[in-house]
């Protein structure tokens, strides 16, 4: 049952006064016949409820909105979000009362809303914990007390949950072992049988001899199926471990996204430095995940922290801010993590039709290609502070700009991307007829450094139809980067039984003292890259080498289901997730070091497995 228009005033004696604000969204809606705006989300806060309408209280309203309040009587949809309550309360309301203040030079907008269309459930249960704030000293008390036993209650069933979830991940990475030593028997017992079938012909003559070898390969036989049926349930089993596994990961990366600032937790546990720290490159990973699972409002949450945070003169974000407050934690400036940003904008965009942070993405572009003009080439710094060029930024520049052109047809853009191209023309590819000994992706501008990274990403960003054209093979780059990058290591998970991973390093391994190391972000990276170079053959009707970059894909991706681990932390409770790499503290070859722990997770290890297993290439619009 839904209510319409009330005859309740707006006046303020029939108002509840909150002590707790609840969150709320809104946009305006052009017509009451209209089923869904296309109108830019806002932010606010309740000053106050009642069951006739609500004070609201915001710090920022572009111009559309500004005109429109202005004019009173204009229809608002809102999406309130209430404590305890998995899901936003749905309303419309018309705007009854506005005006504004300053707070420190800062306007203040309050708008007086009547609503229109509430459900008579979502409104009782809104009002029901407003008045909490406002009872009696006796009655809160109580309603203490009653809150102490539910959270002890509830600290049990997190627990249990804790336990359950951890099962769960250790007998995925149980059945994955299992999965390939049941598929080494079955190989096995076929060079048994083909060994039998031809001592059967040589005894062709002798009936005795050929009974017998006759009878011990229909044994085999009966065993490779016994073992074959146990491999389709085995597999049956993994697909819905899985499934579930991948709902926990979006889940931990939820559970870890601040309410106050909107940013993820890119570590947690006891990781050193970085501590509390968000990095904006993770932010935008978690946005695209956020979009993959139609979770829209989490990907605005984290887009209006830049939305917030940007300045007039716009010179860059800072690689990373404190998660909870929003401070900078990190001053330092890189071009890299700034494109990332752009590109889940742009995959906002893209998805929703929304142009709310399109002034966010442009203020990045154009501030990128003032850096861009700095440089004859045509290739795009580190960041303002640096002399160096990586092969992995100017790869993301070209699929940033390509988008910007795409979502606003500018040409600036265009053109930008064309330079970033000549740039990695010249200075990271290395065209067929190369010394095979030497990567065919350079790391940056002079560095001929292996990073894994590039190789991946060229595939991604670029594509294998372009590279041919640029007489790249984009074969002979995956192959590169398998022959010298791929590493089979150790692990040991947190129950302390250790398995045996394959997957692909951050530089060439046989380089590196600390021996090889795997890194499920840039695995992840390699195996969206087979799944781009498989889909190219497919679409060319070349089945065999379609389905030899398939395989790859998955093999690769069973193996990265060794490493998902049991969150441990409070506030992960006990969901899947991935380390950042499988050693602590260790030289990536790049000029940074791993994390401190290999039992606590990541952001990227956790948001780019999610990626790989939905077959999303973040350097396209698809």
């Amino acid at each position: 049952m839904r209510v319409g228009p009330t005859d309740h005033s707006i006046d303020k004696r029939k108002y509840i006064r909150l002590k707790s604000i609840f969150p709320v969204e809104f946009r305006i809606i052009s017509s009451p016949e209209e089923k869904e705006s296309t109108q830019s989300w806002h932010q606010g806060y309740t000053c106050n409820v009642s069951e006739g309408g609500l004070y609201l209280e915001t710090a920022h309203l572009d111009e559309a909105m500004l005109a429109q309040a202005n004019k009173m009587q204009v229809t608002l949809e809102l999406l309130i979000s209430i404590p305890l309550s998995s899901q936003p309360v749905h309303v419309r309301a018309k705007i009854v009362r506005f005006h504004h203040t300053q707070r420190k030079g800062v306007p203040h907008y309050f708008l007086g809303l009547q609503f229109l269309e509430i459900d008579c459930s979502d409104c009782g249960h809104m009002l029901s914990q407003a008045r909490l704030w406002s009872v009696s000293t006796p009655t809160l008390v109580s309603v203490l007390v009653f809150l102490s036993l539910f959270f002890l209650a509830s600290g049990f069933y997190n627990y249990y949950l804790r336990v359950n979830n951890q099962k769960l991940v250790d007998y995925l990475a149980q059945a994955q072992q299992e999965e390939i030593h049941t598929r080494a028997l079955i190989t096995e017992i076929d060079r048994e049988k083909e060994m039998l079938s031809v001592q059967m012909k040589q005894y062709a003559e002798g009936l005795t001899e050929r009974q017998r070898l006759t009878s011990v390969y229909e044994e085999l036989v009966q065993r490779e199926n016994r073992i074959a049926d146990r491999l389709q349930l085995l597999e049956r089993q993994k697909i819905d471990m899985q499934k579930t596994v991948v709902e926990k990961m979006n889940q931990w990366l939820k559970n870890h996204q601040s309410p106050l600032t909107g940013l993820i937790l890119s570590f947690e546990g006891n990781v050193g430095v970085v501590k509390d720290w968000a990095f904006i490159y993770d932010q935008a990973l978690a946005a695209y995940v956020f979009l993959l699972f139609d979770n829209e409002r989490s990907a605005r949450h984290i887009l209006n922290f830049f939305k917030n945070t940007i300045k007039d003169n716009f010179q860059g974000f800072h690689n990373a801010y404190y998660y909870d407050s929003g401070d900078v934690a990190e001053y330092t400036i890189h071009s890299g993590p700034n494109i990332w940003v752009g590109i889940s904008i742009m995959q906002y965009m893209h998805k929703t039709k929304d142009r709310y942070y399109l002034p966010v993405a442009r203020a990045i572009a154009d501030w990128l290609m003032t850096l861009q003009d700095k440089d004859p080439e045509g290739g795009i710094k580190g960041g303002p502070q640096f002399t160096w060029f990586a092969t992995e930024h100017n790869l993301d520049a070209y699929a940033f700009f390509g988008m910007m052109y795409q979502m606003t047809q500018e040409e600036k853009y265009k053109i930008a991307q064309k330079k970033v191209l000549s740039w990695l023309k010249t200075y990271a590819m290395i065209p067929n007829g190369r010394d095979y000994q030497s990567p065919p992706i350079n790391r940056g501008r002079g560095d001929a450094t292996i990073a894994t990274d590039t190789f991946a990403w060229s595939l991604a960003a670029v594509g294998p139809k372009r590279l041919r054209q640029l007489k790249m093979n984009p074969e002979e780059i995956m192959n590169f980067a398998e022959e010298h990058c791929a590493v089979t290591v150790f692990f040991r998970r947190p129950s302390g039984v250790q398995i045996e991973v394959s997957g692909f390093d951050f530089a060439k391994y046989a380089n590196m003292p600390r021996g090889g190391m795997i890194s499920p972000e840039w695995t992840s990276q390699m195996i969206v890259s087979y799944q781009i170079l498989s889909r190219y053959f497919f679409q060319r009707n070349r089945v065999i080498q379609a389905n030899y970059y398939a395989d790859k894909a998955k093999w690769y991706l069973n193996e990265l289901n060794k490493l998902i681990i049991s969150s441990s932390s409070v506030k992960g409770q006990g969901e899947g997730c991935l380390p950042y790499a499988t050693l602590p503290d260790a030289d990536t070859g790049h000029g940074w070091t791993t994390p401190l722990g290999t039992t606590t997770c990541s952001v990227a290890g956790t948001a780019y497995m999610i990626m790989a297993i939905k077959e999303f290439n973040p350097l396209v619009l698809d």
